[in-house]
Formats: C-alpha cells, sequence, structure tokens
C-alpha cells in the first residue's frame, strides 16, 4: 500500500451515522429551532468522543464534511449556519492535535448556552411585556409560546390573535397550548391578520434566525405582517436567543419556500438573552456578539 493510500486511510470521514442524524434533523418540520439544536448537539458530542478514541488520527477533514453537513441541515436556522462556520474555523487548526480538545470545548460551551439562553430570553421578555397587552403573533415560536405562558396571571396578555400560519397551520398549535395555560388566544386566517393589528398593542415574532443586519427569518407572511404594523404604528418586537444570530459572512438569503424574510425597518426592537435591543442599534450591536 502506498503512503499515499495509508495516509488518506488514516483520515476519519465524517461518521455516517451521524450525518444520517444531521439529515433527519433537516428533514423535520416540527420541532422549532432550541429543540432540534439540543438534538444535534447530543450527536455532535457522540461524534467528538469517537474522534478522542481515535487517538493520532487526523480529524480535520472529517471536521470539515460536519461544516458542510450543518450548512443543510435547516437552511433557514440561524443556529446551524453559525455552527458551520464555527466548525470550519476548528477544521483549519494548524496541528491535527489541537481539533478534538477544541471540540470538547465549544461542546462544553454550546451545552451551556443552549441550557441557560432560554430563561435569560424570558427574563428580558418579561420586563417589557406591557401587562394586560392585546397581542398578534403567528406561527408556533416556542419562545414566544414560553414566554407568553410564564408572565403571572394578572399581567398576561389580556387576549392574543394567532394566525393560523399556512402552509402547515401551526399556528392552532400554538393557540391552543396557549388556550389550556389560561390565556384567551383565538386562531385567524392569514388574510385578516392586518385587520387584527388595528386592536393590537403589539405584533410579538419569533425567528428561526437574525441576520447581522438586524433582519429577521421567520415563517411565511412574518414580512408582510410586519409591514402592515409598521404602517399602523403597532411596534413589532422579536424575541430570540443570540445563538440564532447569523455572522455576516454566512447571512440567510437563500431561502426554502415556507420561510421569509422581514427587514430591520419594519421591526422596532429585539427582546434576546443579552437584553433589550432598538432596532436601530442592532448593526452596531450585534458585532460584539460571540
Amino acid at each position: 500500500m502506498s503512503a499515499r493510500s495509508r495516509g488518506r486511510r488514516s483520515r476519519p470521514t465524517a461518521p455516517r451515522r451521524l450525518l444520517a442524524q444531521l439529515a433527519r434533523i433537516g428533514h423535520d418540520r416540527s420541532e422549532g429551532a432550541q429543540g432540534l439544536a439540543e438534538t444535534a448537539l447530543v450527536d455532535l458530542g457522540v461524534a467528538v468522543d469517537r474522534w478522542r478514541a481515535d487517538g493520532g488520527r487526523d480529524p480535520r477533514p472529517a471536521v470539515r464534511g460536519v461544516a458542510r453537513a450543518l450548512r443543510r441541515v435547516q437552511p433557514a436556522m440561524g443556529v446551524f449556519r453559525r455552527w458551520s462556520v464555527e466548525w470550519d474555523v476548528l477544521a483549519r487548526a494548524p496541528s491535527p492535535g489541537d481539533v478534538v480538545p477544541a471540540l470538547d470545548r465549544w461542546v462544553r460551551h454550546w451545552r451551556a448556552r443552549l441550557a441557560g439562553e432560554p430563561t435569560r430570553v424570558l427574563r428580558v421578555g418579561r420586563a417589557h411585556l406591557a401587562p394586560r397587552a392585546r397581542v398578534v403573533t403567528l406561527s408556533h415560536s416556542g419562545t414566544v409560546r414560553r414566554l407568553l405562558l410564564s408572565v403571572p396571571p394578572s399581567r398576561r396578555p389580556r387576549r392574543v390573535v394567532v394566525l393560523e400560519s399556512l402552509p402547515g397551520g401551526e399556528g392552532r398549535g400554538l393557540a391552543r397550548e396557549l388556550r389550556r395555560g389560561g390565556i384567551h388566544a383565538r386562531v385567524v386566517r392569514d388574510s385578516t391578520g392586518p385587520g387584527e393589528l388595528r386592536a393590537a398593542d403589539l405584533l410579538l415574532l419569533g425567528a428561526d434566525a437574525i441576520n447581522a443586519d438586524g433582519s429577521v427569518v421567520h415563517k411565511v407572511g412574518t414580512r408582510p405582517l410586519a409591514l402592515a404594523a409598521r404602517r399602523l404604528g403597532v411596534p413589532v418586537v422579536v424575541v430570540a436567543g443570540t445563538s440564532k444570530c447569523v455572522p455576516r459572512r454566512r447571512a440567510v438569503r437563500d431561502l426554502p419556500p415556507r420561510f421569509d424574510r422581514t427587514p430591520r425597518r419594519a421591526i422596532s426592537e429585539y427582546w434576546t438573552d443579552q437584553g433589550r435591543v432598538r432596532a436601530a442599534a442592532w448593526p452596531r450591536w450585534s458585532l460584539r456578539l460571540r
């Protein structure tokens, strides 16, 4: 066997099982970004453990393969775009021996971040959500649901109007969960959304990704609804963790059909795990995100 062939064999490729698991996550249409990220992180941690057991073999080609797979998992979700960038960087380590320890640190960092981020987002959201507000929302954002249900009963929204969010109709599921939690919520047709805004205090949105320019990727229908709210003078608030923020060179623009991108000019502010940010300040503020 030639030295070149031995060299190829000594380089582990991205584990087939991991690639298959990432592909399954890519086809999931029911779970939210937080749940999908947590599932993927478990699988990535297992892969890192296996590379550690491989000893002296160079993991960098495998890490590059995982970075490419992460880019394809859920193209509209910022956390996977962000992870793809970070794994690309880790794959460029000058020494093979540096890679697995760096991946270990990466997995520990993201485990802690995903565990703590939702609590911090809710704390910021509860501090700024006006008592007894009349809220309009759409789709089935887990962050929006957790925020509304975490508000003390005396301060909860007076009513929540949820657009049915076709195709898929996820809004119906959100309304059911809010009603089970004691919140007055009703579902309306997507076409009636702009009319519902006339009696609203707030358009509250989740996000699958937030680009560095402040534009927000979310369920299709978000953009026209947010633009209508701004024309009517209704505040538009995006509530999301900064794990969904995408580096400038990986901005989410090539969107699947069931998503759209809402420009920053249609948004009033963002409620994040790192605080409340006015839309005008977002591009400068986002430069310090890590």
